[in-house]
């Protein structure tokens, strides 16, 4: 549940990146009034937004790994509580004894 949350949040700073940075390109193209910025600084503005957004694609992938290994734990533990649950049957089956004529412990 707290990987969902922050991968919902991550989602979101990811959009609000994808805005600021298409309207930062529409300024560098000069399709938009850029305002007092010069090219520099938008230069500048605009390997800082590809860099945060990089960051932000490495922490998602951290956070998939993440979930992928907490369902892979959970699948394991049904599995071995599966596996409890066939061997204590299999050992009452096993353990039960029949009259027969020797009086042995059949299988």
């Amino acid at each position: 549940q707290a990987v969902q949350r922050q991968l919902e949040e991550l989602e979101e700073r990811q959009r609000t990146l994808e805005i600021f940075g298409v309207e930062l390109e529409r300024e560098l193209r000069g399709e938009a009034d850029s305002g007092i910025k010069d090219e520099n600084q938008m230069l500048h503005e605009w390997f800082e937004l590809v860099m945060e957004k990089n960051k932000l694609m490495r922490y998602e992938s951290e956070l998939l790994i993440i979930a992928q290994e907490l369902e892979l734990e959970d699948h394991q533990s049904r599995l071995e509580q599966k596996l409890r649950e066939k061997m204590a049957i299999d050992g009452k089956s096993k353990g039960t004894v029949c009259s027969s004529p020797q009086g042995q412990t059949v299988p």
